[in-house]
């Protein structure tokens, strides 16, 4: 078995959930809506509270499931959900505990890609590992990410590229997949991931040799980010998911978000500023809270993270 995904921030993102010494506030409800490998879940119990867990990646609760066991945490301390944090509602009232709406004592959303799904080749999420172009969460959806590459029309994966990746390059890149294509479809991460560095990694080149500022991400880390944002709907999903789970929560409940790239981070901050302006609570963090510098070098996939947290009143 892999190794279990680190989760980012879990020192300050506990703290801002459960604002007390651990083992006070006993036995109160909080919504883990990204479970992943259980990180934040655990936390949360040890400092008295128990847990929903929601996942679309049947894995995950299974792992999950597994870990809690050998930690020793009883069944009576969480309930694990297998669905997306879109229909929090219906996942709350039907599949776990109807008697606990707006009882829920804090929520926290961790919006990065989990190591285990990096590190599956078979998932494709990696740019660094061969596998199918694949890219869903939940490996129910139908459309994969090799559909998307090899259907859209160059318009399209501009569009795709430029909303969802905010990439400079953008139609370079959607002419050279469409001329790619006509070959042989593109199925592989590394075949994607091949022709993305081909284009761009060249013209960034010659941009950072110009002003002497190396590029520090892999060429194609905005086409992989855009592809799966795409594919798993996560912009559409991240605003439903805050919207229902606002009422979900209790008076002086927290929610937390972790978000890893500006598109999430500005839903995020808008949605927590519009909660504002209309009196149903308050932001905590004026200014999002980083990692600091001794995280990031023993964890450098938390360089991105930005945590916001908004109180209910």
């Amino acid at each position: 078995m892999q190794g279990y995904h680190r989760s980012v921030l879990l020192k300050e993102s506990l703290e801002a959930l459960i604002p007390v010494p651990a083992g006070t506030g006993r036995d109160a409800w909080y919504i883990d809506c990204t479970l992943g490998d259980g990180g934040h879940s655990i936390g949360v119990i040890a400092r008295g509270g128990r847990v929903i867990g929601i996942d679309v990646d049947p894995l995950a609760l299974k792992r999950v499931q597994k870990r809690f066991k050998k930690k020793g945490i009883t069944g009576d301390k969480y309930k694990l959900i297998l669905g997306n944090f879109r229909d929090l509602k219906d996942l709350i009232f039907t599949l776990a505990r109807p008697d606990l709406k707006g009882c829920f004592k804090g929520a926290i959303f961790d919006l990065g890609v989990s190591s285990l799904q990096l590190e599956s080749p078979e998932r494709g999420f990696s740019f660094g590992k061969s596998g199918p172009l694949d890219m869903r969460m939940d490996p129910s959806l139908n459309v994969k990410a090799l559909d998307l590459v090899n259907s859209l029309t160059r318009k399209e994966l501009y569009e795709l590229f430029t909303k969802m990746g905010e990439e400079k390059y953008s139609w370079h890149l959607a002419r050279a997949l469409v001329s790619a294509r006509e070959v042989s479809p593109i199925t592989n991460t590394l075949e994607f991931a091949g022709i993305v560095k081909r284009v761009i990694g060249g013209r960034r080149k010659k941009i950072s040799a110009y002003t002497k500022v190396p590029e520090s991400k892999h060429p194609a880390t905005r086409a992989f980010q855009a592809l799966r944002i795409a594919v798993n709907d996560e912009l559409n999903a991240l605003q439903e998911g805050l919207n229902n789970c606002l009422s979900l929560i209790k008076k002086d409940g927290r929610i937390v978000v972790i978000s890893f790239h500006s598109l999430e981070d500005r839903i995020v901050k808008n949605t927590f500023r519009a909660w504002e302006n209309a009196g149903t609570g308050q932001i905590l963090t004026k200014k999002p809270v980083v990692p600091g510098e001794k995280e990031v070098s023993g964890n450098p996939r938390s360089r991105s993270a930005k945590m916001r947290v908004f109180k209910k009143l």
